[in-house]
């Protein structure tokens, strides 16, 4: 059984990836647009290709044969951030990898980059990430990035083992029901393979109602989330969390109720049965295509009738369907296809396969108790996401680095658009993955040979990821932030530990900005006072105006004691913390003294 689950987590990692990049050149584009990337009118295999990325402005680059998307690129962040113990580092996840995440992005959806976007400031916790539209957030952008929970679970069987951590992983960037609970069913159908070898079928389907029935309580039995993200989601949602659960449990009912209707029709081949399916749930409409929830159910029903006609043969129907999310629909039915049949292999090169067998096995070494190593992420205590996304990629002494991740290093040819102050160009990164990372002309040292490769043709929308308000983080987020606990990793053999955190520069405040403690290039050290070789005392003293401003205009008692913590950490804090403080006080006192005045 042991080796029968490791070839298992290979076989599902492999074909998840497949799914995607096999999908990717159709996601919501015309047959004449697919024609136009592909050279043929389907998606029958893996092959180079071309897309216009970076939206207006950007560039038209060649994507090799394989390459994936944001599913996959996510999933492997999620996989990241799971320990050697099989401890899931929710806030490494939330504050390193999805802010770094978007420089290297691909087909992202709306919902998602939002709320990578938010957590990129400073007071944003994991659990805290309410930007404007996130209540609303139902899309797959969760559901498509969970497996790894299921890969590195010790027992399958035991769901709040792993279902948790997926809970976590999912209100880090979707708020809406849908995305939390179509998480929640695509873990535990594929946990259901990997325990009976096999895909789920029509009636097991309308069992996982039970698993989303649960969400509640899995949620009051961790206590961040108990404490500081459901009050407030509550709160944000008008809602209670026990309705919100029984209203998605019975459209997931309903869903399954229609796709079991269909399935009763023996006449109908495996694809007229999928269209039939997808079309009959809205699942080609703008408003649901992508669906958390549905597309859970769409795997389901596509790794259900590949036993009819194969792994091959449905991957390419589902990826087919023009109008549907293709790619992550693929991806999270490769997923459950990939770990119910090992021994199938897919047909075409898929990108980085070495690094995903690694993964892998490095998750399958945790969910049987052994050594495993750790991937090296900054110490969270001086850890800070840049404030311009662009400069995630950073020149150091010793090469290219990307920020939280890692060395770099340039490969092929740069792509580059009408946008002047921005290209593309692949990169592969010491921890073994490839990426298209955004980044300055100016950092590859040769801005004159940078050619324009955009072509005029329309840009490709993206995957919209359920989100019907604006994406804008909201200056007004609801405070709950909470102590940030700090977590010992090991050090990764695929990925050297960072020599240096590289400097944000200082900026101004402004009414969504977040005060940034200037950092100093060089390297730091878990614990260490010293930045670069120089002591605290050489940093740039903290500006008192800007941070006391920002207090004054709420007084939120989470944002004034997150200042003082951050004022604690330079050599005359005790002195800035005093200041900062009366500074605070003499304002309140001003403030309550002009009410009373008001009232009188």
């Amino acid at each position: 059984m042991s080796e029968n689950r490791l070839q298992r987590t290979i076989s599902s990692a492999l074909w998840a990836a497949y799914g995607d990049a096999m999908g990717f050149p159709t996601e919501l584009a015309s047959e004449n647009l697919v024609s136009e990337r592909l050279g043929q009118p389907r998606s029958t295999r893996t092959e180079q290709w071309q897309r216009i990325i970076g939206g207006r402005f950007g560039a038209q680059v060649v994507l090799p044969a394989g390459s994936y998307s944001d599913d996959t690129q996510l999933r492997l962040s999620t996989s990241r951030a799971i320990s050697g113990q099989g401890y899931f580092d929710v806030e490494a996840f939330a504050k390193i990898e999805l802010p770094i995440w978007q420089v290297y992005a691909l087909g992202a959806g709306r919902g998602s980059k939002s709320a990578a976007s938010s957590l990129c400031n400073r007071s944003t916790n994991w659990f805290s990430n309410f930007f404007n539209g996130y209540v609303n957030g139902g899309g797959n952008g969760a559901a498509m990035r969970v497996q790894p929970h299921v890969w590195a679970a010790a027992d399958v069987t035991n769901k709040p083992s792993y279902l948790v951590d997926v809970i976590r992983n999912a209100i880090c960037t979707h708020g809406h029901m849908r995305g939390i609970a179509g998480a929640v069913v695509h873990a535990v159908s594929l946990a259901h393979v990997f325990q009976h070898g096999r895909v789920p079928n029509e009636t097991e389907w309308f069992q996982f109602t039970s698993d989303i029935r649960s969400i509640p309580s899995l949620i009051r039995s961790d206590s961040e989330l108990a404490t500081f993200w459901a009050p407030t989601w509550e709160k944000a949602s008008n809602t209670s969390l026990q309705i919100a659960v029984d209203q998605v449990a019975a459209e997931w009912e309903a869903s399954v109720g229609n796709a079991v209707n269909c399935l009763a029709n023996k006449s109908a081949s495996p694809a007229e049965l999928y269209v039939e399916i997808v079309t009959s749930d809205k699942g080609l409409s703008a408003e649901e295509r992508g669906s958390g929830l549905k597309c859970a159910l769409f795997a389901n029903v596509a790794a259900l009738l590949g036993q009819r006609v194969g792994s091959q043969e449905i991957i390419e129907q589902v990826v087919n369907l023009l109008n549907s999310d293709t790619d992550t629909i693929a991806t999270m039915a490769g997923a459950l296809i990939g770990a119910a049949h090992p021994d199938v292999r897919c047909l075409g090169e898929i990108q980085d396969e070495t690094y995903l067998r690694q993964e892998a096995k490095r998750l399958y070494a945790i969910s049987q108790g052994g050594r495993a190593e750790s991937f090296t992420y900054p110490d969270m205590l001086y850890w800070q996401a840049p404030r311009a996304v662009i400069d995630s990629l950073e020149a150091t002494p010793a090469g290219l680095e990307l920020l939280g991740l890692g060395k770099v290093k340039p490969s092929g040819r740069i792509f580059s658009g009408k946008q002047k102050s921005a290209v593309w160009q692949w990169f592969t990164g010491d921890w073994g993955q490839t990426l298209l990372i955004r980044c300055r002309p100016a950092l590859l040292g040769n801005e004159d040979a940078v050619i324009e490769t955009r072509k005029a043709s329309p840009p490709v929308s993206n995957t919209v990821d359920m989100f019907d308000e604006p994406t804008t983080v909201s200056e007004k987020q609801p405070a709950v932030e909470a102590p940030i606990q700090r977590h010992n990793v090991l050090p990764e053999v695929s990925a050297p530990p960072l020599e240096s955190v590289q400097p944000v520069q200082p900026i101004l405040p402004t009414a969504h900005a977040d005060y940034v403690a200037p950092r100093e290039t060089g390297s730091l050290e878990p614990g260490s006072h010293h930045y670069g070789g120089q002591t605290q005392d050489s940093i740039a003293p903290p500006d008192l105006d800007a941070l006391t401003n920002e207090a004054i205009k709420t007084f939120d008692p989470t944002v004034i004691g997150q200042h003082l913590l951050d004022l604690s950490e330079f050599p005359n804090g005790i002195y800035l913390c005093v200041a900062y403080s009366s500074i605070i006080a003499k304002a309140r006192v001003a403030r309550l003294r002009s009410k009373r005045k008001e009232q009188a």
